[in-house]
Parts: C-alpha cells; structure tokens; sequence
C-alpha cells in the first residue's frame, strides 16, 4: 500500500511539475503584454505598475496592418481546412475502403510524404512555384492544402479501418450509389476523424512562418506569424507589442481546439450509436 501511495504522489508531482512548467510561459506572455519595455527587463514575473491595454490597440494601427495579416491567415485556414477534409477524406476513403490491386502502393506513397520533412524540399518547391508564376496567395494555398495530405490520409484511413463494413454493404444492397453512401453515412460517422484532421491542419497553417516567409513577397498577402515579426528589429524591438499580437494570435487556436473537442466527442458518441 505504501509503494502504491509513493507512486500516486510521485505521479501527481510529475504532472504539476509539467503543468507549472507549461503555464509559466504563458503567465509572462499574457502579463508582459501589458507592460513597457523597461518594465519586461525590469521584472518578468512582476505585476505591471499600469497595465497598458493601448498595446493592444495600437497592433491594429494602420502601420502595423494587424487586422489584415489577421484575415489573411483566417481565410487560408479556411480554404485548407475545407479543401484537406473533402480531398483527404475521400482519398482516404478510395484508398482503404474501396479494394483495387493499386492500393496499398498508393497508400505507402501517402505514407511516405510522413517521412519528408518540409526543409528538405523548399529549393524544389520555389522552383516549381516560380515557372508557372502563380499568385502568391494561390501558390501558397496549394502548398498547404498539399502539406496537410498525407498525414490527413493516414489519419481518415486509420479511422475509417474501424468502421464496420456492414454499414456500407448494407447501403449497397438497398440501392445506395457510392457518393450517396460516402457523403451520407461514411461523413456522419467519421466526425471524430474530420474534427483531428481540422484541428490539425488549422494549427499547422495558423502557425506556420516558413512556407509564408519564403512563397509571399506582397506585404498586404502576408499571414499573422509574418505580421508579428515586424515588431522585432534589428535594433530595437517593442516586446510589449510583440507579446500583445502574440496572445491575440493564440486566442483562435484555443477556440478551434475547444470546439472540434466537443465535436470530437459527440461524433464518438453519434458513430456508436449509428454502428
């Protein structure tokens, strides 16, 4: 009983050990946001003397055009989550669903863009980019709807492999064509898998600084992590403004991740009932 009891508090100490050391950053983002330069380098972890919420109005002047490099990342987010949940899932949904000699290949080749880190195909991809001279923003949307495929295709097929083929073949034998049936009974059930695949592919494309550094040379098209690095200079660097445009750009991923959990949840809950 004793061993037992040491290793509970152990386990409890472990855990308040990491979360102390998990909230401790965000505590000095979200309180220096409010103070002064002097006051950062003064005391990190103190109070502000005035909390100063001008920092945070003055992000979204017309110098800095926060609200814009805002928008821009909102409606790249959208595109890819939209466009990587409908191809994703029905690549995935071909791949492991639907028996053809060529699909395991197929599905090893998705597997395989897991094992490619991004860095090593930049050169590449600015190249190809740059003899068919589209758009930036159009460019950079393609990169990301194609950084999101093979991990989205593994995660839908993982999850569509614990589906049970009843369902489907007891559509089939009612009359159901295949889209019919993907769109209105495979969908529904796999909300668990369409909610991870968003969270996912939001955070990545919300987060990202280095396909949006390298594809994007029109300042009115950059994304919000390319908008925060105009705060630090060479020079001289307004941390307080800095970390205010930081703490605004965490907000939207908190939300997302709070949202699509529920979802996640309820899906669980609605695909047992419905298998």
């Amino acid at each position: 009983m004793k061993k037992i009891h040491i290793s509970a508090i152990l386990k409890y100490l472990l855990l308040f050990v990491s979360a102390i050391l998990v909230i401790l950053p965000l505590v000095f983002v979200f309180m220096s946001s409010f103070k002064s330069n002097e006051e950062i380098f003064l005391g990190a972890f103190k109070l502000p003397s005035k909390f100063r919420y001008q920092n945070y109005i003055t992000i979204f002047n017309d110098i800095y055009h926060m609200h814009t490099y805002f928008a821009n990342s909102f409606l790249y987010a959208i595109v890819v989550c939209s466009a990587g949940v409908i191809i994703n899932s029905m690549a995935a949904y071909a791949i492991g669903r639907l028996k053809w000699k060529l699909s395991k290949p197929v599905m090893a080749l998705f597997l395989g863009g897991l094992m490619i880190p991004l860095h090593a195909i930049i050169v590449p991809l600015y190249i190809f980019v740059s003899r068919f001279r589209m758009p930036n923003q159009v460019a950079l949307s393609f990169l990301f709807i194609a950084s999101t495929i093979p991990t989205s295709v593994f995660l839908f097929a993982g999850f569509l492999g614990q589906v049970p083929k009843s369902i489907e073949e007891s559509a089939i034998i009612d009359g159901s064509s295949i889209p019919y049936m993907f769109y209105n009974i495979v969908i529904p059930i796999i909300k668990p898998a369409i909610a991870t695949v968003t969270i996912f592919n939001f955070m990545g494309v919300w987060n990202d600084l280095l396909l949006s550094l390298i594809f994007l040379n029109n300042d009115r098209l950059q994304t919000l992590q390319l908008g925060i690095t105009r705060f630090k200079g060479a020079f001289y660097s307004e941390y307080g403004l800095l970390l205010a445009a930081i703490v605004l750009s965490i907000i939207p991923s908190i939300v997302v991740y709070l949202i699509m959990s529920e979802k996640i949840i309820s899906g669980i809950t609605s695909g047992a009932i419905k298998g």
